[in-house]
């Protein structure tokens, strides 16, 4: 039946179950069947058009088929039927065919279906006549009431319609959801989109066609918040839909140090880094305002550097020389007001820190080298391998090189470089004799172990090999070494890989050598000889101006020719000074206790005591004396200066511990 005009049209004749007459449309729904004329119709023929059950709007298109019957009630075959609209401007005849629309193939207005479709709200007649082959005709008129289309309703939602938006995450996306009463998409049909958020901590950022828009949060605490996407339909009605918004409480940024605690000498100074660690997604470390203290009885340690970054530089006091505890902080402060932070503790030792105990409990031997910044310590019972330690930074553990080496090893020195990167360690493998052997590592024992061998006096003098020094050969290659006879005044310079050298001056025994970078050694003796040889293998010597008996001798750490000073020790003298060829001994610090060792480094000579050591500052010709800790009694020593010009000692105590000292 159709909408808009008044009922269906079906036949009313008697025993006509099925068919619906024009009579019958004319009567009920504004059709009718007009009667056949004598000429035109036969009698008992009735044409009936069946409109089916779809309503007559405008835009839509409606089917007609048309059936001539005859008396008997039974279709009559043969009629041609035609189809004609009385308001072409309300409904129009499109198509015809004698084949149901979905099967038919040609488009003709003649035809047992007609395609009719309505254009404006209206009244139209629609007039179908059959023709039979013997021209006679039977015609029937379907009124149309063509309704206006129905107006086309909307609902709008977003997808999703709940959200939990992260800070720091990617912007989650939220979409308009048109749902127009056609069942078609209608978000195209929509126009004037508005999306906005009831709280500044959160952000809708639409897309290109509005009807999207991309959610992020600034906010870090938790939270909660409404979206609300609008649009206007065709009709001019505002249609709304919200999305409830929530943020969950971002956690503070973890924080932990580069070391478990901070250990700084006196006058010296020590840095620690912080890590912030942010959970996923969330980037309020970078966002966090840092500030470092010190919390401590007294103002000996101070910040000295980059107290707002995630690095910080302390400063210990060059008066604090005794052991001192505190505890440093540092506090982050993140944008939305809240704070946490971190202490580790902050330590000295004092001037002196020892070093940990040897692996091997019981060593009979403990060989030492220092540099500025770093100790190296052998030790070996004879028994298992032997053991070499690197120390680093204070509180770092120790490291030790992948290579064993055998228990027969006796010695470590260092092979100075002028670039500290460069420097080597040498290590002597074995027992004195022809061939001694050697091996160096670099310096931070990380490099293989490189073998190689050196003379010694055995093979030209009954005496043992009194002593041995090293330096790396200039531009960092190679190692250059020298060593010296007991009770002799035979010594010698040598180049790994490459001949010995040897000096022959008749006089007194050596006390001191050592090789140049350039190549060749310098050597000072007993009678305050200074002897020089060149890499070439020649050599000189010089006697001392004045008669001098010397007890100890030592060449400045970092002679490069046969210029460089040269101290001693003499009984009733104390520590004496030869600056030069031709150049008489000059005292420079006569009060000094009986000494059993002088080293001579860079700005600094220093002479071992019974329970002390003699600290002689050669730039300003000032002694001192630095108590030894715990007024130990030190058994030997070896020393450096650190880039700053301090002075480092490592000392082995009586007791078989190991002390290292840093000048304030």
């Amino acid at each position: 039946m159709f909408q808009g005009f008044h009922a269906g049209a079906r036949s009313r004749a008697a025993g006509l179950l099925s068919l619906v007459l024009a009579a019958g449309l004319l009567s009920a729904c504004g059709s009718d069947e007009a009667p056949s004329s004598p000429a035109t119709q036969t009698p008992s023929s009735r044409l009936v058009v069946d409109t089916g059950t779809a309503a007559p709007a405008q835009g839509g298109t409606l089917t007609l088929k048309a059936t001539l019957l005859g008396a008997d009630g039974l279709e009559v075959k043969g009629a041609k039927f035609a189809w004609s609209s009385s308001n072409e401007a309300v409904a129009v005849i499109v198509s015809a065919s004698d084949q149901a629309p979905a099967a038919a193939s040609m488009m003709q207005p003649v035809g047992t279906y007609a395609s009719v479709r309505m254009l404006a709200p209206g009244e139209v007649d629609i007039v179908a006549t059959a023709t039979l082959p013997d021209g006679s005709q039977a015609t029937s008129t379907t009124h149309l009431a063509v309704q206006a289309p129905a107006a086309k309703t909307y609902a709008l939602t977003l997808s999703p319609s709940t959200l939990t938006v992260n800070y720091g995450a990617a912007p989650q996306v939220v979409t308009a959801v048109v749902q127009r009463s056609d069942g078609v998409d209608g978000a195209a049909d929509l126009t004037d989109w508005s999306w906005a958020v009831d709280n500044a901590t959160f952000a809708a950022a639409p897309a290109a066609d509005s009807h999207s828009a991309q959610v992020a949060t600034t906010g870090t605490l938790a939270d909660t918040g409404k979206l609300t996407a609008c649009a206007t339909t065709p009709a001019g009605d505002r249609l709304c839909a919200n999305a409830a918004l929530a943020r969950p409480l971002v956690a503070l940024p973890s924080i932990a140090f580069s070391a478990p605690s901070l250990s700084v000498k006196p006058g010296r100074t020590g840095t620690v880094t912080a890590t912030l660690t942010d959970g996923p997604g969330a980037d309020l470390a970078g966002r966090a305002t840092l500030a470092w203290s010190i919390q401590q009885s007294g103002t000996a340690a101070s910040i000295v550097g980059m107290p707002t970054s995630t690095s910080v530089t302390i400063g210990l006091d060059a008066a604090q020389v005794d052991a001192y505890v505190a505890t440093l902080t540092l506090t982050a402060t993140y944008p939305d007001g809240r704070t946490n932070s971190s202490t580790l503790p902050l330590t000295s030792t004092g001037a002196w820190t020892r070093l940990p105990d040897a692996p091997i409990a019981n060593p009979s031997v403990v060989s030492l080298a220092i540099d500025g910044t770093r100790v190296w310590r052998l030790t070996a019972d004879g028994s298992q391998p032997a053991r070499l330690e690197r120390f680093g930074a204070l509180d770092a553990a120790p490291r030790e090189p992948a290579t064993a080496l055998p228990a027969a090893a006796r010695g470590v020195w260092l092979a100075a470089d002028t670039d500290p990167a460069n420097s080597a360690v040498v290590v002597q493998l074995g027992a004195d004799g022809a061939g001694v052997p050697f091996g160096s590592f670099d310096a931070e024992l990380v490099g293989p172990l490189t073998s190689f061998s050196l003379m010694d006096c055995a093979q030209y003098t009954a005496s043992s090999t009194a002593g041995r020094a090293f330096v790396k050969a200039s531009v960092g290659t190679g190692i250059v070494s020298t060593g010296w006879c007991a009770n002799s005044w035979i010594w010698w310079w040598q180049q790994v890989g490459g001949d010995a050298y040897f000096s022959y001056f008749d006089g007194s025994p050596v006390l001191d050598a050592r090789p140049l970078p350039a190549g060749g050694g310098l050597a000072v003796q007993a009678d305050g000889s200074r002897s020089f040889v060149w890499a070439d293998g020649d050599g000189i010597s010089w006697g001392a101006v004045a008669p001098i008996n010397l007890g100890l001798g030592a060449v400045q750490g970092n002679a490069v020719n046969e210029n460089a000073p040269l101290y001693g020790y003499a009984s009733g003298s104390g520590i004496v000074v030869n600056a030069g060829p031709g150049i008489p001994y000059a005292p420079v610090a006569a009060a000094v206790p009986p000494l059993t060792k002088l080293s001579a480094v860079p700005h600094f000579v220093v002479g071992l005591a019974a329970s002390s050591l003699a600290v002689l500052d050669t730039d300003s010709n000032t002694p001192t004396t630095l108590a030894l800790p715990g007024n130990g009694t030190a058994t030997d020593f070896v020393s450096a200066a650190a880039a700053n010009g301090k002075l480092r000692i490592a000392a082995r105590l009586a007791d078989g511990s190991v002390w290292v000292y840093d000048q304030p």
